[in-house]
């Protein structure tokens, strides 16, 4: 297929995309009737980013202009040949601005999976799937440096959490198979579910990498006795390297058993009371299949293979005000120091990863840390692979729990509070406070504080005013400090601060401002794991003196159901008071145009 035939595939595409999106917004999950449907997404994008700051000022030798986009249109191809089966396959075409007659142009297979219904009883799914079970055995955490975007950061988060397969509901993407079902009962229990899966999370090499899989599954249940309603379950997670696979000898065993409920104590119309909790354990290793010579002595001062297991559980109330739309809750948090979970641990954030643009700057050409820029916009930072061992963080943006609710070593209090009555308006409000079980390093022991809150209000209805007027404010502080000798002090303050517009001003028309910062301040020790849970190394202290200020403002406009064009503006500085030379701006101008069909 020659460039020119690709160009018209493309153009024809588009076109192809546009009358269907106009009145059918985004399809259902899953069609009403047999027969062959096309639906899909279309996207393109431009954006220009001007460096600047006494980083720039100091060193010409390089471009501090970069622009690129790119045209994007996924095709869904969905068949259901009959009521009971369904399969998909999304052919992805894309394009990078700067291209010329099919240059960049690439093709490839974004999604296939197929699923159906055997006897009207057990549900399946093959192919690419979305799995979530408990905060602590398979879930995805939320992402660092976000509390409550503004409306005109949205885009470009919708952008990443498209590539990376996010679905808002800390779901991991997986490729492999799935099986549920459920039974039904007259008395005392009313329900069972049953869910099973297994995944492929890495294919093997043939050498030295072996196949990694994972695989588990939850037993679920509701029993209504005595006037009790208790929904007890139980969820097993496995990760694990398949040494027959390939010509490794080495790999890792990673199993996480947790047993979780719900028992409903208080049921009135002002008032619903419930204890909840979850607790488990996990064992992780390192698995070794290498041949035993039977004449050799064993080594007496060979390491052992690594063997770590420990044990986590929560246990709180959870109770409902229905009349004033309140909802509150306090759990009581331990989890083990050596408690290690891959699937509920890996982040979204590889910070090991180089951004897009402007990855090294300055005369040395050092590498330029992630910030609140990146975090934002940039897809080539995140991921939604499932980690071999503890992915690296960056305190200063979330230092209590860097791994989400299943971070090791933290025993406390979390508290929260939801306030969301009719009308749209909705604030929450949550409150960690936690310490160290182990001090690493010492024996003093590190206490973390953290306090998110977000309030979104539609201003609109209050003043009068019939179109969206809407303002959303998000907040998160954190301190993370531990006594001692001088050298094992530790004081790390960040604040995290968010706030949006969006004001309707003709129909369909948006006007979108935001403004996102950070400052942080002070010091702490992040340790270098190995393996598991193993600290291996300290270096030196994380000090820190700087702050970043993310602020814009940009036009949309709103063709339908999720399609609309958006123009942004957008300003970012970044300064660190000790080293006030490598201080940098970038200035972006940025347009996206998306439209699902």
């Amino acid at each position: 297929m020659n460039r020119f035939t690709v160009r018209i595939l493309l153009l024809l595409g588009l076109l192809a995309a546009a009358p269907l999106a106009w009145g059918q917004g985004a399809p259902p999950e899953k069609a009403d009737a047999p027969g062959l449907r096309f639906n899909g997404l279309g996207r393109a994008y431009i954006q220009q980013t001007d460096l600047g700051g006494p980083i720039a000022d100091g060193d010409t030798s390089f471009a501090e202009r970069l622009a690129d986009g790119e045209f994007l249109l996924d095709l869904a191809i969905n068949a259901q040949p009959n009521a009971s089966t369904e399969v998909q396959g999304i052919l992805r075409l894309r394009n990078e601005f700067g291209g010329f007659f099919g240059s960049g142009v690439s093709i490839e297979v974004r999604e296939l999976w197929a699923r159906g219904i055997i006897a009207n009883a057990l549900e399946y799914r093959v192919g690419d799937m979305n799995v979530a079970m408990t905060p602590y055995t398979l879930f995805l955490p939320d992402e660092d440096g976000r509390v409550n975007t503004p409306e005109l950061f949205e885009p470009q988060k919708d952008v990443i959490y498209y590539e990376e397969f996010y679905t808002g509901l800390n779901e991991r993407r997986l490729q492999g198979a799935r099986l549920d079902f459920g039974l039904e009962f007259d008395r005392w229990v009313d329900a069972v579910d049953v869910r099973a899966f297994l995944a492929r999370l890495r294919p093997t090499n043939f050498t030295d990498t072996p196949t990694r899989l994972i695989g588990g599954g939850r037993l679920g249940g509701s029993v209504n006795a005595l006037g009790l309603r208790f929904t007890p379950g139980f969820n097993y997670v496995s990760v694990w390297d398949d040494l027959e696979s390939g010509n490794a000898n080495t790999g890792i065993r990673n199993h996480v058993d947790s047993f979780d409920g719900a028992l409903s104590l208080l049921e009135r119309e002002a008032l619903s009371l419930q204890l909840v909790g979850e607790g488990g354990w996990s064992v992780a290793k390192q698995a070794d299949e290498t041949p035993v010579d039977p004449i050799a002595t064993p080594d007496p001062s060979a390491e052992p293979l690594v063997l770590e297991t420990d044990t986590f559980f929560e246990i709180g109330l959870a109770a409902g005000f229905p009349r004033v739309d309140v909802d509150v809750s306090a759990h009581f948090v331990n989890v083990g120091p050596d408690f290690f979970s891959a699937a509920a641990q890996s982040k979204r954030v590889d910070y090991t990863r180089s951004q897009r643009q402007f990855s090294r700057i300055g005369a040395s050409r050092d590498r330029r840390g992630i910030g609140l820029f990146d975090l934002t916009r940039d897809p080539a930072i995140y991921t939604f692979r499932i980690a071999d061992g503890l992915m690296n963080y960056d305190p200063r943006y979330n230092n209590a729990q860097p791994y989400g609710a299943a971070t090791a070593n933290r025993r406390g209090l979390r508290l929260g509070a939801e306030y969301e009555p009719s009308g749209g308006a909705q604030a929450e409000l949550m409150v960690a406070l936690l310490r160290e079980i182990r001090g690493q390093g010492t024996d003093e022991l590190k206490g973390f504080a953290l306090i998110r809150g977000a309030v979104d209000v539609p201003v609109g209805p209050l003043i009068g005013y019939a179109r969206t007027l809407a303002f959303s404010l998000g907040g998160q502080y954190e301190q993370t400090t531990r006594g001692g000798e001088a050298i094992e002090e530790v004081d790390l303050t960040s604040v995290l601060l968010e706030a949006g517009i969006t004001a309707e001003i003709y129909d369909r028309l948006d006007v979108l401002i935001g403004v996102t910062t950070r400052t942080s301040s002070g010091r702490d020790y992040v340790p270098q794991i190995r393996d598991f849970n193993d600290v291996c190394d300290f270096p030196a202290a994380f000090v820190t003196d700087d702050s970043e200020q993310l602020y814009g403002a940009g036009l949309r406009y709103r063709f339908g159901s999720g399609s609309y064009l958006t123009v942004q503006l957008q300003k970012y500085s970044y300064g660190d008071d000790a080293t006030p030379d490598d201080d940098y701006t970038f200035n972006q101008v940025f347009a996206l145009y998306t439209l699902p069909f």
